[in-house]
């Protein structure tokens, strides 16, 4: 798998003003200032998860999504952007003297995934309007591409769209200045749909926590999009009911810019405590000590100490695990003497080993204590830790399993309204039961067809995969071992179901280790058995991901070698191509 086509967004950020400032300064200073600003470039890139792939002259190009996709590649590189362009302009000895100005854009590129190569050498289209967004920026501006614009709506504020003349280019290009973060929207709550026996259960869970005060831990595991937090939401709306005075608190793993391990869990203290968020580390260390004492915990300084060095105010590598994970047990026990507590892990599969680990022995009974912890995490969580809550009496998981195509059918319409029928029946066939695929192919259309009765546009539409599905998908593959990757690239040749002597005839490498491979992706949700001896792909998208990043010519080679199999005499083949 040396090349492969994928998603990627591609970030080009470029110092401004240096050909005068070389020409005024000694060549050393202005080495000084590049040095000074590849520092920032890199650090800030590797913070969210993206690649510096070159520097050249003045110029950083990095790109997101490679090797390993993120499903929200498109949004890190904007937040990337956003925060390079912050910390030039406050860095006095940069500012003063230059500016910088950055392009952002996203698009199929031809790339390696070879994480033992010197650099990511990536081709496309998408690489070079990149660059010339860059170029057309003004000073401390940001330019982005429509697809990135369209990948990220919702989470930046956005200028108005503006089309650009680029040489070379049949067409204008697109392009939206970025502005800055958008404030958190407030979600809009329609009916939960297809999840009441999910959401049952959830309060069963709940009300046998509360009523024995016994601790409980829910893990809700489900593929992106299958969703996990909109019945979270539901749940939590409807808690007052269970618990007039229970009190929650959310902590949010995230994919990146998590300054130390346990950060996530610096969200509960700030709920539990009352902390303030930017408040002093002596201050964060007392007014921890005062909320331990005031609810009797004896010589509360040592664990008052450990608490604060969790959130990053104090000396974390010092701290003694056991005595960190029992003071974190300590404070679920007073916290929850109170009123019943609801602790709540949101994509808890982006998290530390070691929070793992603490969450663990947090569930772990010593006492009567009313608490309900919930973390909503993907497969990917499995994939690291097969025995994740396992064998404990107090651990529930659930799965939640696609929705059924009338819930789909409901949930589109309420996004289109009933007077495009055809759109319903062809987004619920698209889907398969994800609501998010649902909700993000439509959006794909309202903001692609002027019309919804355009039928030739709709289907156009419809035949693109948006890139926030894609990118979310591939994100998934990104995580196999090379060898299961590599099956379900083959198996994507034969359509939606496959067989293990179909990949042994196109990929003879694998033919003694199919078997085992096949069963490793059916334990992870990707294929499933189907008719006879063959497999089917979970989802179709999977499959028409998994097509999509092989390299145009590797296709042709397996469709001939496919062809060749079924022009077999039939005693020397046992499978055909769907």
């Amino acid at each position: 798998m040396a090349e492969e086509r994928r998603i990627v967004t591609v970030l080009f950020a470029d110092l401004t003003g240096t050909t005068v400032l070389g020409e005024a300064r000694d060549p050393e200073d202005v080495r000084a200032l590049q040095t000074r600003y590849y520092n920032i470039a890199r650090e800030v890139v590797s913070a969210h998860g993206g690649t510096v792939e070159k520097s050249i002259g003045d110029a950083v190009m990095a790109v997101f999504g490679l090797p390993q996709a993120h499903g929200d590649d498109a949004q890190r590189a904007m937040s990337a952007a956003l925060d390079i362009r912050d910390r030039v302009r406050a860095d006095p000895k940069l500012a003063s003297q230059q500016t910088v100005r950055i392009g952002v854009n996203t698009g199929e590129v031809v790339a390696t995934r070879d994480n033992a190569a010197s650099d990511f050498l990536i081709t496309g289209d998408a690489v070079n309007v990149a660059a010339r967004l860059q170029q057309t920026a003004e000073p401390w501006s940001i330019l982005c591409g429509e697809r990135t614009a369209r990948a990220a709506r919702d989470r930046f504020t956005l200028g108005r769209p503006t089309e650009i003349d680029v040489k070379g280019k049949r067409l204008p290009i697109q392009t939206l200045p970025l502005l800055g973060r958008a404030a958190e929207a407030t979600l809009s709550r329609f009916p939960l749909i297809g999840r009441d026996d999910d959401l049952a259960q959830l309060e069963l869970v709940a009300r046998r926590a509360f009523t024995d005060r016994r601790p409980f831990l829910v893990s809700l595991v489900a593929p992106a999009g299958a969703g996990k937090t909109r019945l979270l939401e539901e749940f939590l709306h409807r808690l007052p009911a269970l618990s007039s005075d229970a009190t929650v608190a959310i902590a949010q793993c995230l994919p990146y810019g998590q300054r130390v391990t346990y950060w996530p869990l610096r969200a509960l203290l700030i709920r539990l405590v009352g902390l303030k968020d930017e408040a002093a580390p002596e201050t964060v260390r007392e007014e921890i000590r005062v909320w331990l004492h005031d609810r009797g915990v004896e010589s509360p300084e040592r664990a008052a100490d450990l608490l604060a060095a969790t959130i990053g105010a104090g000396e974390p590598e010092v701290i003694d695990r056991t005595a960190l994970f029992a003071a974190w047990r300590t404070a679920i026990e007073v916290a929850a003497r109170r009123s019943p507590l609801v602790l709540v892990f949101e994509d808890l599969h982006w998290s530390s080993d070691s929070l793992l680990d603490l969450v663990e022995v947090i569930v772990q009974p010593r006492g009567d204590a009313a608490v309900l912890m919930i973390a909503l995490t993907r497969p990917e969580l499995l994939d690291r830790r097969p025995g994740w809550g396992g064998g404990r009496r107090n651990y529930v998981a659930m799965s939640l399993e696609p929705l059924t195509d009338d819930s789909v059918a409901q949930l589109v319409r309420h996004r289109v309204g009933s007077s495009a029928p055809q759109i319903v029946e062809r987004v619920v066939a698209r889907a398969e039961g994800n609501p998010f695929f649902a909700v993000e192919i439509v959006q794909s259309i309202k903001e692609r067809v002027l019309s919804l009765n355009d039928v030739a546009a709709v289907e156009h539409t419809l035949a693109t995969l948006p890139d926030t599905i894609q990118a979310t998908i591939l994100a998934r593959l990104d995580l196999l071992e090379p060898e299961e990757r590599r099956v379900l690239q083959l198996g994507a040749m034969f359509g939606r179901t496959f067989r293990a002597d179909g990949i042994a005839a196109l990929g003879p490498d694998l033919a003694s280790d199919t078997d085992s491979l096949l069963d490793r992706l059916v334990q992870k949700d990707l294929i499933r058995p189907s008719a006879g001896d063959s497999f089917a792909f979970r989802h179709i998208l999977i499959r028409e991901v998994a097509y999509q990043t092989l390299l145009r010519s590797e296709r042709a080679d397996l469709h001939a070698a496919a062809a060749r199999r079924l022009e077999a005499p039939p005693g020397e083949r046992t499978h055909s191509p769907n």
